[in-house]
């Protein structure tokens, strides 16, 4: 059904979600206007300079929303890869999806996955299997309950939790275990792991973030007519009887429309906001409890043409994941991150640096110093959300208690981590709401 071109929406953001946003509805027949200002981060891990996200088969709404808005093919193919942990042996055990059908894929996967030793492949099979022949239910308080202490209970060995466990919860959520609500681990492993073959499938995409995402979206929604503005200076949020009257810039007019979406981060959203929500709405009022952990990042880049891409999970070292990208040109950038770290947020660029290129020579023995070109350090203090026991009380909805306000973003409450995924669903259901139908098929 296409709506009435008076139907008006306007975006506050022109980043990743805010694009979505716009471009699902644009693609519906309604007027968007993005409004965006320079100081506005949109969410985490999608910074136009970031290297484009690892995607899980599952992530479905963003694998959607990418083939929407490709209009050429990459300068160079998306691989599959393995995911990969290297294990305090300094053996590497790959995990991989089986083809088979139904439950047979995960049990397969399960016991053809080494990095677990036998007794916690057996111990963890043997619950799932209970589970599965409803035998058992899963506790009612998992969201009270610690991962690390909920996988104890279950029979999963101290070196389990150590060396798979973690290393893959911190790369998939951004928390460790001994933080992680239980029911977020357990939604993050079923949905991506006890599904189809596909779903667990790993791809590396080529490029960075604003080739693949931020650049295509744009390009799309400017072709539907969409509307960009930047203001230099904090806009304000009016509030009448009703809702949202309008939205004054600083150093221009006021700029109303019927709906109104906010595709900020949480830390963005708040000073937007008169104290009056924040007091009256307990929806508002909470978003500020919500806790963010920091990021830190070395990146190499080595002149070479040979390697593939790759992802290494890493257990009880001073970073917790490498990603191998080539990008084009004949160079390959080699990016070392921790999550959550203080410690290593407090180190010099020279000691961050030396203490990279120590954990590069250990995990690429081959690689020589003299081949690396370049060096990148990246500092983020709101790199990931924390999924805490009972933070998820904390994300919204995408609907406000203010009628014609959305909230849209990776922080809201979409059943994901803060990720690109949760990012894409947020501004789908915010569509959603302003058409009233569903979207299906992006």
């Amino acid at each position: 059904m296409t709506t009435p071109v008076e139907q008006t929406v306007l975006v506050l953001g022109a980043g990743l979600t805010g694009l979505a946003v716009a471009h699902f509805l644009n693609r519906q027949g309604y007027r968007v206007t993005l409004l965006d200002h320079p100081d506005w981060q949109d969410s985490y891990g999608m910074n136009p300079t970031d290297a484009a996200p690892v995607l899980f088969g599952r992530h479905q709404a963003t694998w959607l929303l990418l083939r929407s808005i490709e209009s050429t093919i990459p300068s160079q193919p998306d691989r599959t890869v393995p995911l990969e942990f290297l294990l305090p042996t300094g053996r590497i055990a790959a995990y991989q999806a089986t083809h088979l059908p139904g439950a047979l894929q995960w049990m397969t996967s399960l016991f053809s996955f080494h990095g677990l030793s036998w007794h916690d492949r057996w111990t963890l099979f043997s619950h799932l299997e209970q589970i599965w022949e409803q035998a058992e239910s899963l506790p009612a308080d998992l969201d009270n309950r610690l991962a690390n202490e909920w996988l104890t209970s279950i029979g999963q060995s101290q070196e389990a939790r150590q060396c798979i466990w973690n290393p893959l919860i911190l790369w998939l959520t951004g928390n460790e275990l001994g933080c992680l609500s239980a029911a977020m681990f357990v939604r993050q492993l079923s949905t991506l792991f006890l599904g189809r073959t596909m779903d667990a499938r790993l791809t590396f995409l080529h490029g960075l973030v604003t080739d693949r995402f931020l650049g295509p979206l744009k390009e799309a929604v400017q072709r539907q007519h969409a509307q960009i503005l930047t203001s230099s200076l904090s806009p304000e949020l009016r509030f009448g009887p009703d809702g949202v009257t309008g939205v004054r810039l600083q150093d221009g007019p006021v700029l109303q429309a019927q709906w109104y979406v906010a595709a900020l981060s949480h830390r963005t959203l708040l000073p937007l906001l008169p104290e009056r929500l924040l007091t009256r709405y307990a929806y508002f009022a909470q978003i500020s409890e919500l806790e963010t952990l920091p990021q830190t990042t070395v990146q190499f880049a080595r002149r070479s043409t040979t390697a593939s891409p790759r992802l290494l999970l890493l257990a009880d070292r001073p970073f917790h994941y490498l990603t191998v990208a080539p990008c084009g040109a004949g160079e390959i950038r080699y990016r070392l991150s921790a999550i959550g770290s203080p410690a290593l947020m407090e180190l010099e660029d020279e000691q961050l640096t030396n203490l990279g290129l120590a954990e590069l020579r250990l995990l690429a023995p081959k690689i020589s110093q003299e081949e690396i070109h370049s060096v990148e350090i990246d500092r983020r203090s709101h790199a990931a959300l924390s999924l805490k026991p009972g933070a998820a009380l904390l994300r919204p909805i995408q609907q406000s208690p203010v009628g014609n306000l959305l909230i849209a973003g990776a922080w809201t409450d979409t059943g994901w981590p803060a990720n690109i995924e949760s990012a894409v669903v947020s501004a789908q259901r915010c569509a959603e709401i302003i058409s009233g139908s569903r979207l299906g098929q992006v």
